[in-house]
């Protein structure tokens, strides 16, 4: 009991103390290695954390401006998170995208600190990689891989592609807790211990406040696990499973359940439903990859024009496919061959032909009954029988073949023998539920063919799932068919080198290691250069009387995306000095009434766009003269004295203004005589 408890200790501070001899040391010096491979991999980016990200784009922004508001929301409003201060009156309008909580816990002190939110983000995903790696190295472990093995699948899983690469999109790489969850979820089945099971359901909930696309790519590992075991004779139990769980692991899994709840209250406020606009993708995606390997061996290929037309880095790499490979097909290296000779060939051939007029003779009554039978996938004709006549022809023709073979294999041998097969099933489902390669290298396969374009993939399907609306472009399921494919490959690693000394293991292993870094190798990675910016005057806000809301201008026109998106992701950067409401905002939601007021505003000062920001209760606008094109200023600094009925002057600052909104007494049109500079 005592050693029992001592590792769970091990398991909750080291990690790894349960499955490796000298506890938690050698996960520490994994960690270490991932480490400097993130550091060498993304270079030269990790050397200018604090100044530059991998893409200064709207996206960026707004993940960067959501690990600030969370930082905020910590100490300031904890209970109502999901009330952000973007798009203004607005409620839950954290839930229009990512809410990053989780990975706010460790931007949160950075951020505290420096005050940096581009150093706190890179630190993010930067930890994002190591836990990535230390996770799929605990997963292998865990499944009875060596350490070798096991630190070429953190390796796989950390720094392949289709997951390194998306460090710019922190809801594809804060993914990290997905293998830790697995691996005491595999823990309990195997054992039975509740422990295991609160904390399978802790790092679920980690992973769900980290990212919904991690909780989503976790829900179906788990839950397909589940069914796996099932399918293979594991007792369901539901009871006992619940009381395992107890009050302990239903608290654990509350802030999972909570984070629903604003989502789906969005949802249905806004009439949100995900469509299938997005989820093509070139078949050039599944072999791109900006790696300098690949790029090489893709030159051989011109016409392809792979990595040109592919839009997605989705290919794992050659070795880590080999290895996975390896895994599956050496799986049954050591099954004893039969030593019944021709007589077991023939028992088979026996009940092939059997299983074959079976199949028959149920497309044949099935035909007769109902009429032609067509199975398509997607678009794709798997299988076609329009006419029931030829199916009873070929079931008479596989009765006949069978009856030939009476001789060789007679009816009751057959019938002894498959009920020693049923059997011979039955035990080899009992010792297939522990043996994890089946089960990962079909979680990998799903994952895939989820991601597949057209024709034949699966998302068409099973997009209006619960859960999986959450998903805007199918093909990140490459993420989860990474961890399957790097779990895989730890696997064939240790099968492949079964025979070797320990020493000599690692020395392979070495070699595998820096032959997968050479092939994932896709430096420099230079980045943008990038530094949050606020002016003067929106700090001058943060002194005025609480609470408030704010419009900031100049817009651009909607129609000129970029400018537009960036233009809103500034002024919530600017918002962050004082953290009260803005109407601004950018997410893959936008309300109705912002549609109409931005392009109201995009003519500001105009009586449509005032009327509404006072009806809404904005209380300040704040002008930007040195946003406003070459000579355009002019023109719009003479309109807004037409307008002083509604706007007063309240502070200005270099080429700041700000303007308090005040209800118009009449139109300007009424007064021209007074209309004049404000």
């Amino acid at each position: 009991m005592r050693n029992r408890v001592e590792c769970y200790h091990v398991a909750v501070v080291g990690g790894f103390g349960r499955f490796d001899n000298d506890g938690g040391f050698r996960a520490a010096r994994v960690a270490v290695l991932y480490l400097a491979l993130t550091l060498l991999l993304a270079y030269p980016l990790t050397m200018h954390p604090a100044g530059r990200m991998l893409s200064a784009s709207p996206d960026g922004f707004l993940m960067m401006w959501a690990l600030m508001w969370d930082t905020h929301a910590f100490t300031h409003q904890p209970l109502s998170i999901f009330e952000a201060n973007i798009y203004y009156p607005e409620h839950d309008t954290l839930a229009y995208s990512e809410n990053f909580i989780g990975s706010a816990v460790f931007a949160a002190p950075v951020l505290w600190l420096t005050g940096n939110p581009v150093l706190a983000m890179n630190v993010v995903w930067i930890l994002s990689c190591i836990l990535c790696g230390v996770g799929a190295y605990f997963l292998s472990r865990r499944l009875g891989v060596g350490p070798p093995g096991a630190t070429l699948a953190g390796l796989i899983f950390a720094f392949s592609p289709p997951r390194f690469l998306r460090l710019g999109q922190l809801h594809l790489a804060a993914v990290q807790w997905m293998p830790f969850a697995l691996a005491f979820l595999h823990s309990y089945l195997d054992g039975g211990r509740k422990f295991d099971l609160r904390l399978a359901a802790a790092f679920f909930t980690l992973q769900a406040l980290s990212t919904g696309h991690g909780a989503v790519f976790l829900t179906i590992a788990m839950l397909g696990l589940i069914a796996y075991r099932v399918a293979l004779g594991e007792p369901v139990v539901f009871i006992r499973r619940l009381r395992d769980l107890g009050v302990t692991g239903a608290l654990l899994l509350a802030p999972a359940v909570l984070i629903v709840l604003p989502y789906r209250r969005v949802q249905v406020d806004m009439g949100l439903r995900r469509s299938l606009i997005d989820w093509h993708r070139p078949w050039t995606s599944f072999l791109a990859s900006p790696a300098h390997l690949q790029a090489f061996l893709l030159s051989f290929w011109p016409e392809a024009r792979v990595n040109e037309t592919a839009w997605a880095y989705l290919f794992p790499g050659y070795l880590p496919l080999l290895l996975g490979a390896a895994a599956v097909l050496l799986v049954g290296r050591s099954a004893p061959k039969s030593h019944a000779g021709r007589r077991v060939v023939w028992m088979r051939t026996a009940l092939a032909f059997e299983a074959a007029a079976l199949a028959c003779l149920v497309f044949a009554v099935y035909g007769t009954a109902v009429g032609p039978i067509r199975v398509r996938i997607a678009d794709t004709l798997v299988f076609s029988a329009r006419q029931p006549w030829r199916a009873w022809l070929f079931f008479a023709a596989v009765v006949a073949a069978r009856v030939a073979i009476a001789r060789r294999a007679p009816f009751v041998q057959v019938n002894l023998r498959l009920r020693r097969g049923l059997e011979v099933i039955r035990r080899w489902a009992e010792a297939r539920r522990q043996d994890a390669t089946t089960f990962y290298a079909l979680l990998t396969l799903v994952s895939i063919w989820l991601a597949a374009g057209a024709p034949g993939g699966l998302w068409p399907h099973v997009f209006w799932l619960p859960g999986m609306n959450f998903i805007r472009v199918p093909s990140r399921f490459m993420v989860l068919a990474m961890l399957g494919i790097a779990v895989l490959a730890g696997m064939g690693y240790e099968r492949l080198s079964a025979r070797f000394a320990p020493k000599r293991s690692l020395v392979v292993a070495t070699l595998v290691g820096a032959l997968l870094v050479a092939e994932f190798a896709a430096m420099p990675l230079y980045g943008d250069e990038y530094r949050v910016e606020i002016p003067a005057v929106d700090r001058w806000l943060d002194k005025q009387p609480k609470p408030f809301a704010i419009a900031e201008v100049p817009l651009p026109n909607p129609r000129n995306t970029g400018g537009f998106e960036r233009r809103h992701t500034a002024y919530m950067f600017h918002s962050t000095a004082h953290w009260q409401k803005t109407i601004h905002g950018y997410s893959g939601v936008r309300p109705q009434l912002h549609y109409t007021l931005f392009n109201d505003l995009a003519q500001f000062p105009n009586e449509a766009s005032l009327s509404t920001l006072v009806s809404i209760g904005v209380r300040y606008v704040v002008v930007h003269t040195d946003y406003y094109a070459p000579g355009e200023w002019a023109a719009v600094d003479a309109r807004l004295g037409l307008f002083r009925e509604w706007l007063k002057l309240e502070h200005v600052d270099g080429a700041g203004r700000v303007y308090s909104l005040v209800r118009r007494t009449h139109s300007p049109a009424d007064s021209p005589a007074e209309a004049g500079p404000p």
